[in-house]
Parts: C-alpha cells; structure tokens; sequence
C-alpha cells in the first residue's frame, strides 16, 4: 500500500532559497502552532524545515517541549539578523510577485524618484539625485535579482519603478534658500549646515565646501588671496580703481548661487585683448562644476526651439566670445531673464514647463546687432566693460589661470565669502549698481556698429569732401579714444560707402559731400565705462 504523500505548501514548494519562498509558511507555522503549544495537522504544510530562513530542521511529529523553543530562541541569538542586502536573493522566475519584489528592493536601495513631465528615472547618489546611470543600475540589478531574467522583466521593472515613484519636475530644487554641497545642504537664509538627505530633492551638487567667514566684509576675507590681487588688477585701469566694476563682477558671481533670478538681469561682459574676463569666467565655471552649466550662444538660444531644454536643472549659461550675427529674436532671452516658465522640449520627447533658474553670461568683443530696440530688452542687461589690457603688462601674471584654479582651499575660501554676497541677494533681489536702458541702448547700438555711431556722432554732411586717408585715421582715432578697436581700413570703405559716395581728385581716393565735426563730451556716470 503506497504512503500517503504529505501537503506541502505552494511557497515551499517553489524553487529558489529558504530565506525567500519559505517566509510565509513559517510565520504561520511559529504563529499558530508552535507559540500557541499545538501540534499541526495533516492540513498543516508537511515541509521538514521548520526553521526555514535559518535553516533549521526539526521533527513535526514531535511534541515540542518549552525547551526545544528555547534552544530555538538560542540559535536565533547567536546569529546576527541579516541586512537588507543579506536577505536580497534570487527570486523565481515563475513567482508571479517578482516584478513587485525587485522593483521594491530597488527603490528601498537606490531612492529612485521619476519625474513625472519628463518620464526620467533619478536615483539618489548619497548627495543628489542623478538620471545618467539609473536604467544602467536598473537593468543590472534586475537580472541579478531574477533567476532566469528575461528582457521582459527588466522593462517591467522599470515600468513598474516609475509608476511607484512619481514626483513633479518642479519639487526639484524648488527652494531658492537650499544649495547641496559636498560637505552638506546650506540654507542661505542661515547659512548653516546641515548632513545630506534623500528628502532633498536636489539634482544640483556644488563641488564647493562651505566654512562661515570670519568677516561678512567679503575684502576682508580675500584681500591676500590671488584671486583678489587678479581681479583688483583687472580693474586698475592707468592707477583707477574702477570699484563700481569690480564689486559688480562680485555680485554677478554669487548671484548663480541663488537659484532664482535677480531683478532680471542677464549680464554681458564687453572688451577685447587680454583682459581678464575669461579668467573670471573660467574661475565661475570652476566653482559651479560642469553638470550645473550649460554653453549656449545667446543667438542660439534665441532661435533653436529645443535649446532651452538644456537649461534644466543649470545655474548658469556661460558662453564665451559671441559671434556678431544679428540678434532677430528676443522674446526667449527676456523670458529666461524673468524667471517665468517655459515650455520645453528635447527633440523627439515630450515637452515640459521649465522654470529656468540659471543666469545667462556672456562675454563678447563686438555686441551682435540687435532688431529689438525697445525697453524691455535692454533693460535686462548688465554691461561689464573689461578696459585693461594685459599684453606686456607688468602686472600679468605668468600661469594665471592654473594657478587659481589648482588651489582647492582657495575655492573654498572664495566661494564662502561668495555666500555671504549671495544670501543679501537672495533678500534683496536687486543688484547693487543698475544702469538705465537708455544708456545700455546706446552702448549697445555704437558697438554693434561703430560705422553708424562714427557717422552719427563725428560726420556731417557738407559741400566739402575728405580724403579715404584722412576718414580712417579720424575714424580709428576716435575708437581708440572710446578704448574699443576699429575696423580695418578696407573693412572700413565697404561699410562707409553704404552712407556716402566714392569719389576721386587727381590720385587721391576720396569721400564726397562730408566733413568732421568734435561733439560735446557727456558724462554717462551711470554705465560701466
């Protein structure tokens, strides 16, 4: 007569590790019948292993005694409890939970957060959140996971990872008074510290440390510092300390740390030769890091619809050395100025509102033209003028650039006092020297087009007539009074001869119907001359 064959259950009968398919059976067992004294039934599961995560065995058909569940409770002591990692194993192929199961242990291991606009896995780096290897991670650790994976699965998890953790683009960084750094998360408003946490929703790290300076006057801090003497040096211009200038860079510098923008304002730094300018820049991009900045020309990112989708989650957009090309549109520019949302795009995704919060630098020898010439353009600028030249300088000094950018302690020191700046503008929204439009509007326009401001501002009409010879010299005297560099003589003719006509006297080559004339000097305090 054939034995009869004992009940097991559907969980221990699955193949696979004790500690994962016998859990449940054991927990009923330990609930029901051994804490409880009574012995199990034929309906009870028959499997051997009483003891299934700790693998230990015991006779069923025994009657368990106070001191088996002692030498049980004994064993369990002398055994460390495993960790989270500890008790990952394996799961079954054919375990219908096992899309459930990974994709928990996953989000409990990686704190993974899916923007819901954008669809984009960010898994928490132990600072901030990061999207570039979360489906990497994902992928890997699904076929680890799952005896027998297949690509099914792997894609049901990562379905199943987004659907569980869904947050809205805009809870990212969405606290102007909280920058992550690498040794902690600041509050701008306290300028304290405190440890880094998964409940920031960050995707910005400064790759800066913060220690309060021991002074809020930021000279103070940095005067023996090289990056003071460099930029105290640049503007120095023939023994004047241009101070307006100088404490305006400072100001333009910490506002990228303030994650909102400042009074509208975007900034152009103006001026040709060795003078400075993408020293400070360099130095800027190296206190952000460069996941925080993006490099696109303002032309660009005028007319490119997909463009302002790379200024998510940046605190700058620094772009040096501009083309002159014309400038046709402007309404994104003034957008991204104001801090109001956009609408979004990466080719072939779908779009997003942005609220964009970087600030948009740039650097130039020449302004482009530009076909909006009304308020609400050139108001939106600062225009830092860079007057001094440091070719055969004295005071250059030899390896600038590395030499400030190799001094991590510096950095730090630097971007401390920086704070201090940022957390007053932070409060204040407004940067301390603005300029008038009006003023901007013609800075702009003269070097745009120097020819136009020349003819404008230097010629009148008149019976007489002036040698090509003579216009030039005139011309390029009066741009190196104004500190900017003039065209060359041939360039010169061609855009002159668009205003008046060729003529000629015996050998001379000459202007027809003009003659100079010297204007009033004005005094324009307000613009950074």
């Amino acid at each position: 007569m054939m034995a009869e064959e004992k009940y097991v259950c559907e969980d221990c009968k699955k193949s696979g590790l004790f500690s994962e398919n016998h859990n449940d059976c054991e927990k009923l067992y330990i609930d029901t019948r051994l804490n409880a004294g009574v012995k199990r039934t034929s309906a009870d599961c028959q499997c051997e292993n009483i003891g299934h995560g700790w693998n230990v065995h015991m006779d069923y058909d025994k009657e368990v005694t106070d001191e088996d569940v002692q030498d049980l409770n004994d064993v369990a002591e002398e055994i460390s409890t495993p960790n989270v990692e500890g008790a990952f194993r394996k799961i079954a192929y054919n375990d219908v939970k096992r899309i459930d199961k990974v994709a928990d242990r996953l989000i409990l291991k990686y704190n993974f957060v899916t923007a819901i606009s954008t669809d984009t896995i960010y898994l928490y780096t132990g600072k901030i959140y990061e999207n570039e290897k979360a489906l990497a991670i994902i992928k890997e650790e699904t076929e680890q996971n799952i005896y027998q994976c297949k690509s099914s699965d792997t894609k049901e998890v990562i379905s199943k990872i987004k659907r569980k953790t869904y947050k809205d683009l805009a809870d990212f960084d969405s606290d102007p008074n909280v920058l992550t750094l690498e040794n902690g998360i600041l509050s701008l408003d306290t300028l304290e510290l405190t440890p880094h946490t998964p409940d920031n929703l960050s995707k910005i790290l400064i790759p800066c440390e913060f220690s309060m300076p021991e002074s809020d006057k930021i000279e103070d801090n940095l005067s023996d510092t090289l990056f003071w003497k460099y930029l105290k040096n640049s503007f120095t211009v023939k023994g004047k300390f241009l101070k307006e200038q100088f404490y305006t860079v400072l100001e333009v510098m910490a506002s990228v740390f303030v994650k909102h923008q400042i009074d509208e304002k975007s900034i152009m730094n103006l001026g040709s030769g060795e003078n400075g300018k993408s020293v400070m820049l360099d130095y800027l991009s190296a206190l952000l890091g460069k996941n925080n900045i993006s490099h696109i020309p303002l032309q660009v990112l005028s007319e490119d619809k997909f463009a302002s989708a790379k200024l998510d989650g940046k605190l700058a957009n620094i772009f040096a050395d501009l083309e002159k090309n014309e400038l046709r549109h402007t309404g994104i520019i003034k957008v991204i100025s104001s801090g109001e949302s956009i609408f979004s795009q990466n080719k072939g995704v779908s779009g997003f509102d942005l609220y964009p919060i970087c600030k948009l630098i740039f650097s130039t020898n020449k302004f482009p033209k530009v076909f909006d010439q009304t308020q609400g353009f050139f108001r939106r600028w600062i225009i830092i003028k860079w007057l001094r030249n440091f070719e055969n300088d004295p005071d250059r000094i030899d390896k600038l650039k590395e030499h400030l950018l190799d001094n991590e302690d510096e950095k730090n020191m630097v971007f401390s006092s920086l704070l201090i700046i940022a957390a007053k503008l932070n409060v204040n929204g407004k940067f301390t020297h603005d300029q008038d439009w009006k003023t901007i509007q013609k800075l702009w326009n003269e070097n745009a087009d120097p020819v136009n401001d020349f003819i404008e501002n230097y010629v009148v009409d008149a019976d007489g007539w002036k040698s090509k010879r003579e216009t030039y010299q005139f011309y390029k005297q009066k741009m190196f009074d104004k500190g900017e560099i003039p065209l060359g003589m041939r360039q010169f003719s061609k855009a002159f001869s668009e205003y008046y006509e060729e003529g000629k006297s015996g050998s001379v080559r000459m202007w027809e119907n003009i003659d100079f004339k010297e204007p009033k000097q004005e005094e324009l305090e307000s613009f950074h001359a």
